[in-house]
């Protein structure tokens, strides 16, 4: 009984697991684990912190998302068709529907792999290469808008003659 009652008395007053600013600014910014104890253990631990290749890879399939639609638009004003079946019905409703849904289901997929990113995908692929190949579909993408500008609507959006030459 004399134990258990030294023990209590050691323990501190307040609990240290009690969250605060601090701690929240301190451990954003400085975490203690980056990777899992085990090796065996690496996939099935979520963590929150990435590589910051992660970080550039999801900002430019953003960026890449954002110039699709931005090159979408342009590409129905001079008559193009919008082949993506939910896009077209958000473009139907109006512009604003078809930029926050594109934009808004991009965004969420790419948080919702980032969760995810040190996870396997198929056989030894993992979520990171996923992300790469996103990125670089929609650089082709946008490669293929470019050659539609140029080539089919005859626009020059590579290079416009500065006035006055």
């Amino acid at each position: 009984m004399s134990e258990s009652r030294e023990i209590d008395e050691c323990r501190r007053e307040t609990d240290r697991r009690a969250g605060n600013w601090r701690s929240f600014v301190y451990g954003n910014f400085r975490p203690r684990r980056r990777t899992s104890r085990r090796e065996d253990d690496e996939h099935r631990i979520l963590f929150d912190w990435y590589e910051p290749r992660v970080l550039y890879l999801v900002l430019g399939v953003l960026l890449l998302s954002c110039t699709d639609a931005l090159f979408t638009l342009n590409l129905l004003n001079h008559g193009a068709g919008e082949a993506n079946f939910f896009m077209a019905s958000a473009l139907e409703h109006s512009m604003e529907r078809f930029l926050a849904s594109k934009i808004s289901v991009t965004g969420i997929s790419l948080v919702c792999l980032v969760i995810v990113v040190r996870r396997k995908f198929i056989g030894d692929y993992g979520v990171e290469h996923l992300l790469q190949f996103l990125f670089a579909a929609y650089l082709l993408v946008i490669c293929y808008e470019i050659y539609i500008f140029e080539f089919v609507f005859d626009l020059d959006i590579l290079w416009v003659e500065p006035p006055g030459r």
